[in-house]
């Protein structure tokens, strides 16, 4: 009798333990650069989804750096256990698209039954995850892009009403500013960035041939030959009286260099923001970044980190995915996000719905880097860069541009060892990943 009380009692705490299991939610891992404050706002995007159904269950990993990430996720995808979402700094695109472990974004979310009206989505921001033929590869996600942030408190104590439009005009801005009393006139932050990259898709310069890698993996670096060189030679000249100091290669020497009220002027991502709400002491304000006179500027290019979608999981899985990314990419989560971050929102009704409420009216600095991004006609030179080992020939860049700011090497000779060493780079990445 004891023996099949036990024996039932087992039995239906099987079927207990049978029905909790059929009822937990499909996990969906999610491995992420940690971002620091940013992560709250991701924690809350994620609890958003999470708490919004019960299907799925969003958990996300922090995993240090950018390239930490990265490398983690290319070791899990090949022992098989990769996580469903990454998130990739925007550099790393022709990588992650030869690793041959990414189910394309629009691929997805077409296969899960989602019709998603790509036309309302910031076009410049989705173009550079685009393929040539325009199928998107990943989701932009903590989207920015460099624009200039000054000193209006400081500007006002040196009798200037707005900010510089030109570069020259910004030159003779930073002697004024010198001489009322700035240590600094002028500082920036991911300065290849600012200056290579974003100088020369302004000015519709290519960075490279071949539309800056989009038509293939032969593509060589070409910037040695444009104004690139003129710009940064005016750059020179610019530290050799004060007016333009050398932070670093990364944004963490730039942003306290500026909100400590050093340096008048900064050009850094417009994801600063909040960072500058909290720290700097005086009244700031951000403008697009200066253009050369007598050219019509065109958009500025974006950086951050975009969602990229990993091979190798179940169909339910991949539903989960895309109610995910559709949740993301709503126009109440990107608003949300793009307040509570300083990045940019990805789709025009959520920056419509932004600016309907009154936002912009309190945070003008906030509506600068949207409205640059979607300033002139796209061009395949303004589109993207899509070129491999973007962090090493970044590296050697960075190099050949501190031998400028130390008087070492001409801007044409810096210019022209960064983009010979650049080149060897890309043969390396042509000759591993190349067919």
């Amino acid at each position: 009798m004891r023996n099949r009380l036990f024996g039932a009692l087992a039995g239906m705490v099987a079927a207990f333990a049978a029905s909790v299991a059929a009822a937990a939610p499909i996990e969906i891992q999610f491995w992420h650069p940690t971002l620091g404050p940013i992560d709250d706002a991701l924690k809350q995007q994620i609890e958003s989804f999470n708490n919004s159904q019960t299907a799925y269950k969003v958990v996300a990993s922090g995993r240090g750096t950018y390239d930490e990430t990265f490398n983690a996720a290319i070791a899990g995808f090949r022992a098989n256990k990769s996580p469903h979402l990454l998130v990739v700094i925007g550099q790393g695109t022709q990588s992650m698209l030869l690793s041959g472990a990414v189910y394309p974004v629009q691929d997805l979310l077409a296969a899960e039954g989602y019709k998603i009206d790509w036309d309302n989505y910031i076009q410049p921001v989705l173009n550079y995850y685009r393929t040539k033929d325009m199928k998107l590869l990943s989701l932009p996600f903590s989207v920015s892009t460099p624009i200039l942030w000054y000193n209006k408190d400081g500007f006002a104590k040196a009798g200037l009403t707005r900010p510089p439009v030109t570069w020259d005009e910004m030159g003779e801005y930073l002697t004024k500013l010198r001489a009322a009393g700035f240590e600094c006139g002028y500082t920036s932050g991911w300065q290849q960035w600012v200056h290579v990259d974003n100088y020369s898709t302004i000015h519709d310069l290519p960075i490279a041939t071949l539309h800056n890698g989009l038509d293939g993996l032969a593509a060589t670096f070409t910037y040695n030959k444009t104004d690139v060189v003129k710009n940064i030679a005016r750059l020179q000249s610019w530290v050799a009286d004060g007016r333009y100091v050398y932070s670093g290669r990364q944004g963490s020497s730039a942003t306290p260099a500026f909100a400590s009220g050093r340096c008048a002027m900064m050009t850094h991502s417009s994801a600063v923001f909040s960072s500058l709400q909290a720290s700097a002491k005086f009244a700031f304000e951000a403008a697009p970044l200066p253009y050369e006179a007598g050219t019509t500027p065109h958009n500025s290019l974006i950086g951050g980190g975009a969602l990229w979608v990993l091979k190798g999981h179940k169909p339910e899985e991949y539903k989960g995915v895309a109610a995910f990314l559709a949740h993301l990419a709503s126009p109440d989560q990107q608003a949300k996000w793009h307040k509570d971050t300083g990045y940019m929102p990805i789709t025009k009704a959520a920056y419509e719905k932004v600016k309907a409420e009154g936002y912009y009216e309190k945070y003008p600095q906030q509506e600068v880097a949207i409205t640059q991004v979607q300033r002139g006609t796209p061009t395949l030179n303004t589109m993207t860069v899509r070129l491999g080992n973007a962090n090493q020939y970044v590296a050697a860049l960075e190099e050949e541009m501190e031998a400028v700011w130390a008087n070492k090497k001409t801007a044409q000779q810096a210019m022209d060892d960064a983009v010979r060493r650049g080149n060897e780079i890309l043969r390396r990445f042509e000759r591993q990943r190349g067919n």
